[in-house]
């Protein structure tokens, strides 16, 4: 009778990848709640983007690009 050997694979944990899913999320949450301050935000008169908008532009293109590269390198 044969004895079985289980083979354990652990995946590799991307803590760089993780490190900047958080800073974009965070740019993205900042972004977001500065939208509403009176100085830079949705509220203000001046003319083009606002600081506010591009900051969550930033993180949500950076939260993307993130998420496919951990995707990419997941296999």
């Amino acid at each position: 009778m044969a004895v079985e050997q289980r083979t354990i694979s652990t995946q590799r944990t991307s803590k760089p990848l993780k490190a900047q899913l958080f800073i974009s999320l965070f740019l993205m949450m900042f972004g977001l709640l500065s939208w509403f301050l009176p100085y830079g935000g949705a509220l203000d008169a001046t003319e083009g983007l606002s600081w506010s908008a591009t900051l969550m532009i930033v993180g949500a293109v950076w939260y993307m690009i993130t998420k496919v590269l951990i995707w990419w390198n997941h296999g």
